[in-house]
């Protein structure tokens, strides 16, 4: 299987079984698990928590110990175990337990793809845009036929959809494989192999500048990730399936600049991208903030492919230009555990604490983050 091919399966794939598990798994603690919606969000909160640990501790562990293969197959087939339990316990402690080791271990699945496919872009040239579609297009396609196919046959139907697509994925990893995912050094050209975990990244200023600005822009997105649905309810749309519609112009505008991407960012420096990103971002939520129409909203929904596309495209290019591997899968776990989990546990209190005073006290909140993010872009160094 060629390394495209591989990559954009994998991610439409992986994908599949996030858009289950991630806007739906609440639903069936809920309904089929009987949780009160406190209790299950304290199990879902487990998710979160076990991220931040798995990706900063266990995923170097597992990469370092075998490599992406056998990390990637560990990763899914306990993953499957774990999701299969699901059905032998209705006790709040043991879902919570579940959860906690199924976000710890199935989750390390993405930041060892997407350090797979940073890799893929500096070793053999891959478009990284028109793979990761392919994750846009599997999140967006899951949703719906859920939603459609729930009201059908019940809520219990997740538990076995979950399975199926888990089990899929774990088939998947036993299919050939680009020799790349075995077989990549992650000593070459480092100077510091026998430092200890993240110390470089203690020495590198542009390393850490880097970190904290995708962490504050991703913590400005935690208000629209999670009351993006009650936010645009408060506008009392009468026809209820276009709300459905409206919240994902933002999908389908991230997926066009992934196709795109590859000619849209050809001539524009990385660490400019990333300034363009926080500009995008302050925009969008200070006209959040101050206009609660339903077309500035729509419009603004298209701004989504500048404050989370090109931000992460920018990040993916910055790799690629100034890392070396060993730098790279380091810089790809620290992403993931602190600028998209972290940012989630901390923006959650956060914005929700501010969403009780006003809706629009929260975009303002937003916007300022976003600036903040924004002054720090403009320190990074072009070169490192």
């Amino acid at each position: 299987m060629s390394s495209k091919t591989w990559l954009s399966t994998n991610y439409f794939i992986q994908y599949l079984v996030t858009g289950t598990f991630l806007p739906f798994w609440m639903v069936y603690l809920t309904s089929v698990k009987n949780l009160s919606v406190l209790e299950a969000s304290s199990v879902f909160s487990m998710l979160f928590i076990a991220r931040v640990i798995s990706g900063l501790f266990l995923t170097p562990y597992l990469i370092k110990k075998y490599n992406f293969d056998i990390a990637l197959k560990l990763s899914v087939g306990i993953g499957l175990l774990l999701a299969i339990s699901y059905e032998f316990t209705n006790e709040k402690l043991l879902l919570g337990l579940i959860t906690f080791l199924f976000g710890m271990i199935y989750f390390m699945v993405n930041p060892l793809v997407e350090g797979l496919a940073s890799l893929f872009l500096r070793e053999e040239n891959i478009d990284y845009g028109k793979a990761r579609t392919y994750g846009s297009l599997g999140y967006t396609v899951i949703g719906i036929f859920i939603g459609g196919i729930l009201s059908y046959v019940g809520d219990g139907a997740l538990y076995y959809i979950l399975i199926i697509l888990i089990g899929i994925f774990f088939i998947f990893m036993f299919l050939p494989q680009p020799k790349l995912v075995k077989n990549i050094n992650l000593d070459d050209s480092s100077s510091h192999r026998n430092e200890n975990l993240y110390a470089w990244v203690l020495k590198d200023k542009n390393a850490i500048l880097l970190i904290i600005t995708i962490f504050l822009y991703q913590l400005s997105h935690t208000a629209y990730n999670n009351y993006n649905a009650l936010y645009l309810e408060s506008m009392n749309i009468s026809a209820k399936w276009l709300s459905g519609v409206i919240l994902n112009v933002s999908v389908i505008a991230e997926i066009i600049f992934f196709i795109f991407s590859k000619r849209l960012v050809k001539r524009i420096k990385p660490k400019s991208l990333l300034i363009f990103a926080g500009v995008g971002a302050v925009i969008r939520w200070a006209a959040l903030a101050i206009f609660q129409n339903i077309y500035v909203f729509t419009i603004m929904q298209t701004f989504h492919a500048i404050t989370f596309a090109v931000a992460h495209i920018a990040f993916i290019l910055i790799l690629n230009k100034d890392y070396d591997n060993k730098e790279i899968i380091d810089m790809q776990n620290l992403y993931t555990a602190i600028c998209f989990q972290l940012s989630m546990a901390v923006g959650l209190y956060l914005m929700g604490a501010i969403w009780d005073i006003s809706t629009s006290y929260v975009f303002y909140a937003s916007a300022i983050i976003a600036a903040f993010g924004t002054l720090i872009a403009t320190r990074i160094k072009e070169t490192r």
